[in-house]
């Protein structure tokens, strides 16, 4: 999964090359490149990013995420917004083809977006600096089967032995009941809308060595990971199932629907990964079907963010879809969880298909306290709403697609002021800017 050599020829680029010039900027000192950084505003950033082209990703990283919303009509550009500056944008050239074709975001680690196709295929973007790469396709997982290149067939007996640990019947499992269907086939564009959940990476596609976690749909529930060294995703057992996952401290970690946090290592000697719990159980029923983040807080904490979504009745009797929040924090000295609104009062969660943020409002007060950024992460539901053209019938969503909720005010707000301007489809994502 090495990076690809893609990158966006700057004119100071051109101007060096054709008179064998050197570009100064990038001789600078590291300290010096970030007191340059600091004093920039929004755009100058993105301009100055696209000019220094050496691993400066530490001095060039931000703390505060910004959003790409989907492509122009063409795919050529995508649009840039910065909540910390005030929502101001900027379009920037999309990559090709990572960021083209219809492409959806169904991930974002370390100021990289890893997009899918209509094919199914997994692809890495880096939407500042135009670097691509790729990871490895699904049909290297051995339960699956490829028929004509359009048909993929996952053996669903062999499957339900890996996660749950043994044959059927599965009397605890609430998707399939005691007995597994024989086989799941899908087509490669049901891939990104029925399969794909999240992939969440271990470090830049950059790094001399990384490794990705592509968490699947409810439906299947289990993790695949891939590496650097290891072209091939390979399935990992996970009985509770996994419904969300982030990476941390050199670890990735995930949320099972049944309430556990599990860390997840690499066996050196098989190469495959396996869980173990690394914290007490959060109470949640069965029939809980609030959508469920894993966040770590600014001072260490873990966090579990609930999303609940509804349809309320707005202007003119027609139906208005909003949603609440609540936040629940691991108290390691108490071995239990706690639920207060108070508890992010001093930050603030981004949560969406991207990878969990939580910034301190602290050190950056330009960003809401005590609230929620969220952009819309059912991808599978979208992409049927964006076919269907708009109606007086469907509820008005514009909330939905990117927006903030407050906790004192209980309140959900759009950040983006016109979204109606904005194409429905592909989704927006939340990403933290980086140049490595």
């Amino acid at each position: 999964m090495a990076a690809g050599s893609h990158h966006r020829r700057q004119p100071a680029e051109e101007s060096n090359a054709a008179g064998g010039g050197v570009n100064i900027v990038e001789r600078l000192p590291p300290d010096i490149l970030a007191e340059i950084h600091r004093h920039l505003t929004f755009l100058d950033r993105v301009a100055f990013a696209l000019v220094v082209r050496r691993d400066t990703g530490r001095v060039m990283t931000t703390d505060t995420p910004w959003l790409v919303l989907p492509s122009s009509a063409s795919d050529e550009t995508a649009t840039l917004v910065s909540i910390a500056d005030h929502k101001r944008t900027a379009a920037v050239p999309t990559c090709d083809p990572a960021m083209r074709g219809g492409h959806v975001v169904v991930g974002s680690s370390h100021g990289w977006l890893v997009t899918a196709d209509a094919k199914g295929a997994l692809r890495l973007a880096n939407p500042v600096t135009g670097a691509q790469a790729e990871l490895p396709s699904v049909a290297t997982i051995p339960l699956f089967t490829v028929r004509s290149g359009v048909w993929f067939v996952l053996d669903g007996d062999d499957f339900a032995r890996l996660r749950f640990g043994g044959p059927p019947p599965y009397d605890d499992d609430t998707t399939w009941g005691p007995t597994p269907p024989r086989t799941f086939t899908l087509t490669a564009d049901q891939l990104r809308r029925c399969f794909y959940r999240k992939v969440v990476l271990s470090a830049s596609p950059r790094s001399e060595s990384f490794a990705a976690m592509l968490v699947t749909a409810p439906t299947f529930g289990v993790p695949a990971f891939a590496t650097s060294e290891d072209r091939n995703w390979r399935f990992a057992p996970s009985r509770e199932g996994v419904e969300d996952a982030i990476h941390h401290d050199g670890r990735f970690y995930s949320f099972t629907y049944s309430g556990l946090i599990e860390a997840w290592d690499r066996d050196v000697n098989s190469g495959g990964f396996t869980s173990k719990v690394v914290a007490p159980r959060l109470t949640v029923a069965r029939c809980d079907k609030r959508r469920k983040y894993l966040a770590v807080a600014p001072d260490g904490r873990f966090m579990v963010v609930f999303k609940e979504s509804m349809e309320v009745e707005g202007a003119y009797c027609r139906r208005k879809w909003t949603c609440v929040f609540k936040v629940q924090m691991l108290d390691e000295a108490r071995l239990g969880w706690q639920e207060d609104p108070d508890i992010i009062s001093d930050m603030a969660v981004f949560v969406g298909v991207n990878s969990s943020i939580c910034v301190s409002t602290t050190e950056h007060p330009e960003i809401r306290a005590g609230c929620v950024y969220f952009t819309d992460d059912e991808i599978g539901k979208a992409s049927l709403r964006q076919e269907t053209h708009r109606s007086y019938s469907e509820p008005d969503n514009q909330l939905r697609s990117v927006s903030v909720y407050s906790f004192s005010e209980d309140t959900v707000d759009k950040v983006i002021v016109n979204p109606e301007e904005y194409p429905r489809w592909p989704l927006p994502a939340w990403f933290t800017p980086s140049v490595f």
